[in-house]
């Protein structure tokens, strides 16, 4: 048996890594001597709102943390199911596909907004006389431009890499799911839980969880995650399946 890992700490650390990133860039303007006019107040405005964002990440995946623990340890625990590594493969295969497509479509837009702002920034500072501080700014904002293309770009295989590296494991609890080192809460904040199915064709028996997270104001975005049952789990699966029936749903 692998040794079971709380996948919510990278998370944490990622945040942590963003927040030192938000500190250096409000510090760069001093340590290199540039004029606060000519961009080293933008680099100080790009920082701060690092620090929030990595603030946010790092409480959002301290909490996930906590709860991921509580889960292992077997609180309101409702199945617990291993698989076969081919199983898993297949699975993660399916799952790394669908993450690229969405990531590069998110980085597009979020590059044109960098791209745009840093353009904008850059004819300003030339145009008032401080192009000697321009390289600096521009050096930093495409630094923070690659981290992030980096981290949608490489986000999905580290999700592959941990689904097939994982204990190979379904933890069902009343509060959260985790399936091959992925996380999934639902009685959160941001996050709920819709419905489950139990769904058994061809393919076999598994359970199909309809959850949703907040994305954006006043809007809602759904997911699915399918959780496959293991040949002679088939009753326990219902089982869960009418837990969550009986249970005041949606949450």
């Amino acid at each position: 048996m692998k040794t079971r890992r709380n996948s919510e700490i990278a998370g944490l650390i990622a945040g942590i890594m963003i927040i030192v990133a938000g500190v250096l860039l409000i510090l760069l303007p001093s340590l290199a001597y540039l004029d606060m006019m000519g961009g080293g107040y933008a680099l100080q405005f790009v920082g701060s709102f690092l620090i929030v964002v990595g603030l946010v990440i790092a409480g959002t995946f301290a909490q996930r943390a906590v709860r991921l623990n509580s889960i292992f340890s077997g609180d309101k625990l409702l199945a617990h199911w291993i698989y076969e590594p081919a199983q898993v493969e297949e699975q993660a295969q399916r799952d790394l596909q669908a993450t690229k497509s969405e990531n590069r479509s998110l980085l597009l837009v979020v590059a044109g907004f960098m791209l745009a702002c840093i353009a904008l920034f850059a004819v300003y500072g030339y145009a008032s006389g401080q192009g000697e501080s321009m390289p600096w700014f521009i050096g930093g904002m495409v630094g923070v431009l690659l981290l992030v293309a980096a981290v949608a770009l490489g986000m999905p295989y580290l999700q592959y890499r941990r689904a097939v590296r994982s204990t190979h494991e379904a933890f069902i609890a009343a509060h959260g799911l985790h399936i091959n080192g992925a996380l999934h809460l639902w009685n959160a904040p941001l996050a709920g839980l819709h419905a489950v199915s139990l769904v058994q064709d061809s393919a076999g028996a598994r359970l199909v969880f309809s959850l949703h997270y907040r994305a954006k104001v006043g809007g809602m975005e759904a997911y699915t995650v399918d959780v496959p049952v293991p040949p002679g789990q088939e009753e326990a699966a219902r089982r869960v399946e009418e837990h969550f029936r009986q249970s005041s749903l949606p949450v």
